[in-house]
């Protein structure tokens, strides 16, 4: 075939059979119909219904790990959810499937009440929505169908200790995992999504006459693509003690073109093993921070954040950094969330103000006190002061 130009077939400078960005999310889109539980004809329809609006297999994989996990708890079927079939008008299937999911929701808030269910609800409502159950504006709220987040900002004060990282690194040395230390400090000074840290390439960090590192953040879709996903390059001027890290990082690790990997050739090889290493580093830390003492942690919220709840949140180790980073880089600047934003790739300060990190009420207060404006003794200019009269 590959001898025969009628069929297309290139290959890499590794042998690896090259494919077009269509072909991998065709691919991608028939792996996710053939597996056993989406073989359901409510499942079909939905997943027919989420590829039309371009939604990512990754995410509507995600999706139906929600609804799964919906059916299991209440031990009902997802054709049942939705009256699949069943010869019924909308308003009564509709009905059943508030009920369905009002139960649900009396467990879940009553097994985690400290955590979000934004996700969760979005995945039901687009479920419903693929069977036409759909809701008006605003009218989701009252059956606790809501997607705006009711707890917006839950997690905006959780970071790593001074200590915790002091210990952490103090192991990754001893164990000479300097991968893993890499990961983590230039992380907690790049403040870079999991998958962009992982990616990281040397031809993208730059030492002189500036110092700056560029990397790829998927989650902003801007139209560029890199390892067959698309995002943004984002580029950071970071700290002079990053540029440390990175000397060290330059002088420990192994000499590649990828900062964690060898370049398998192409993007889609070089996709996965970013994120194979990704999900090498979320083990590795949850494991390292698991064996922390108790007491280290800031609180318990942190402590969860970090590894889970040991049943239906699976902990978020590595974006922790993320939320280190911003908490550490807003003391450290005063609180300049314009700065800390472009460093940490946040497109704006609005969702870094009001999940990462805002100004505390006692900065607030201290602010205040050395603020002083006297409306009675302001001089206006003549002209503004005509407009005025």
């Amino acid at each position: 075939m590959a001898g025969d130009g009628k069929w297309g077939v290139k290959r890499d400078a590794n042998g690896n059979i090259v494919m077009s960005l269509q072909q991998q999310l065709a691919q991608e889109y028939s792996k996710l119909q053939n597996e056993n539980f989406n073989q359901l004809p409510s499942l079909q329809k939905w997943i027919t219904y989420l590829k039309a609006g371009k939604t990512p297999a990754t995410r509507i994989r995600y999706m139906i790990n929600m609804i799964h996990g919906i059916s299991d708890q209440l031990m009902v079927m997802p054709e049942t959810l939705v009256s699949h079939g069943v010869p019924i008008d909308t308003a009564k299937r509709k009905e059943i499937a508030i009920e369905y999911w009002q139960n649900f929701l009396a467990w879940f808030n009553t097994a985690y009440p400290q955590m979000q269910r934004t996700n969760t609800i979005v995945a039901y409502r687009s479920f419903l929505s693929a069977h036409s159950i759909n809701f008006a504006h605003g009218e989701g709220k009252r059956y606790g169908l809501s997607t705006t987040s009711e707890k917006l900002g839950e997690y905006k004060e959780i970071m790593l200790t001074p200590e915790q990282i002091e210990t952490v690194n103090r192991r990754l040395e001893n164990d000479n995992d300097w991968e893993a230390w890499s990961f983590m400090n230039i992380d907690l000074h790049t403040g870079a999504r999991a998958f962009a840290m992982a990616s990281t390439s040397w031809d993208r960090v730059a030492m002189s006459p500036v110092f700056r590192v560029e990397q790829f953040e998927p989650k902003i879709k801007k139209g560029s693509w890199y390892l067959t996903r698309e995002g943004k390059w984002w580029v950071k001027y970071p700290t002079e003690e990053c540029r440390s890290i990175i000397k060290t990082v330059h002088d420990q690790l192994p000499k590649r073109d990828c900062m964690f990997f060898d370049n398998a050739g192409s993007d889609k090889a070089n996709c996965l093993r970013a994120s194979y290493f990704t999900k090498r580093m979320t083990a590795r830390f949850r494991k390292i921070f698991s064996e922390l003492d108790k007491s280290s942690w800031l609180n318990e919220k942190t402590r969860t954040y970090a590894l889970g709840d040991g049943l239906y949140f699976d902990g978020r180790p590595l974006h922790l950094f993320r939320h280190t980073m911003a908490q550490y880089y807003l003391a450290a600047t005063n609180w300049s969330l314009a700065y800390v934003a472009s460093l940490g790739g946040w497109e704006n300060t609005e969702v870094l103000n009001k999940c990462y990190g805002g100004i505390p009420e006692h900065i607030k207060a201290h602010v205040a006190k050395s603020v002083h404006v006297k409306f009675d003794t302001l001089e206006l200019s003549a002209s503004i002061t005509t407009r005025l009269l």
